[in-house]
């Protein structure tokens, strides 16, 4: 390739030299033939080469002079490199793995904000050690806030053990007529709806563990709280395909067969066409009891007729199905507009989470396999 240089009057060997070895990566030692066209003059410098070429190494091969009006320009012609000797490389330090600050460790575990836990390092309060059974003499001063640490590392505030790390996931079996919300909106304060920021207790909190997503007002079962925002966003952005698993009580008997059919080819609703996978469908006692009307919470949509025509009595089935994204009252919607209203729903599992066993309103970590899941989801 040709490369045109119309050259400045002064400092013409660096500049050179820094504009090719930088926008070309060429050797410094390629260019230092050329400090003899230090004394011509030009009012402007021009570079000009192929855009596909431009990372890649030259390596100056020949060059000429050519006087003109505007000063003197130099045509040089040069060649890619053979040798990935002659590429600048950049050193990066490595990163250590599975460590973190110590003022991000102690938020994590909830010993206060952010900021608070860069003072309390800054301060040098807390030691380090392998075991929390250590002795004093064992322990590790941690010198300041930018100190890393494993996020498991047994600490000390003060020379008190504070509390193991907070977990990555926690799960929680929600109750009927529970909002998912932390706090619930000031102007229904005088309602004294029970939510979410109620049953997790405050160490979690000040950690800030969070739901992840929502389940209705009026719907049970399985719910994430998340440690970390970066897992809660893939947990429930559409394009991750993370399935969710419902049983949902409906009205009537259900044509098995027909309803597969449509949920596969899509539901038509007022966000949109939405598909879900059925499992199975099987005869059903119906809901344990009817809410009362102060307990529900309808969806705006409903109509005051589909609330007075709502019934609980008669025959139900259980139908289970997943869906893989999360719209408002999804799951209700796309099955009453199948023709089966439904009247009770729970959820049974969310990504590789499942409910199992576990008691209405009582929370567990996860298990070793769900665990590897759920990091997995974070490389």
């Amino acid at each position: 390739e040709d490369l045109f240089v119309t050259l400045p009057p002064h400092r013409m060997k660096a500049i050179i030299s820094a504009m090719l070895s930088t926008m070309f990566l060429l050797r410094p030692s390629s260019v230092r033939g050329l400090s003899t066209f230090a004394s011509c003059s030009s009012s402007r410098c021009l570079l000009r080469t192929a855009p596909t070429q431009l990372s890649r190494p030259y390596v100056v091969t020949s060059a000429a002079i050519t006087k003109t009006n505007g000063g003197v320009v130099m045509s040089m012609s040069s060649s890619p490199s053979s040798s990935t000797s002659e590429t600048r490389k950049r050193k990066t330090p490595k990163k250590k793995k599975g460590v973190q600050r110590i003022d991000k460790v102690l938020a994590d575990r909830g010993v206060g904000t952010r900021s608070q836990t860069f003072e309390i390092a800054k301060a040098k309060r807390i030691t380090m050690a392998s075991h929390p059974d250590a002795p004093h003499e064992e322990r590790t001063r941690i010198k300041g806030p930018k100190e890393k640490v494993p996020p498991d590392a047994a600490l000390f505030l003060d020379g008190n053990l504070l509390p193991s790390a907070a977990p990555l996931l926690l799960v929680y079996h929600k109750p009927k007529f529970v909002l998912s919300v932390m706090e619930d909106d000031k102007k229904y304060k005088d309602q004294e709806r029970k939510h979410l920021g109620q049953v997790l207790s405050a160490r979690y909190k000040r950690c800030g563990m969070h739901p992840v997503g929502r389940l209705d007002y009026d719907t049970t079962g399985l719910i994430l709280f998340s440690l970390e925002g970066k897992l809660t966003q893939r947990l429930l952005h559409p394009k991750r395909g993370v399935e969710k698993e419902y049983v949902a009580t409906v009205q009537g008997k259900v044509d098995e067969e027909k309803l597969k059919q449509t949920l596969s080819d899509g539901v038509e609703t007022t966000d949109g066409t939405f598909s879900a996978q059925l499992l199975e469908v099987t005869p059903s006692d119906g809901p344990a009891s009817a809410p009362a009307d102060d307990e529900m919470l309808w969806d705006e949509e409903s109509s005051t007729e589909d609330r007075a025509q709502m019934d609980y009595s008669g025959e139900h089935s259980d139908v289970r199905l997943i869906v893989t994204e999360g719209k408002y009252r999804m799951v209700r919607r796309i099955l009453a507009n199948c023709g089966h209203p439904v009247v009770e729903l729970r959820r049974e599992r969310h990504g590789k989470v499942t409910l199992g066993d576990l008691a209405v309103g009582k929370f567990r970590d996860l298990k070793d396999e769900e665990l590897e899941w759920a990091e997995s989801l974070l490389k």
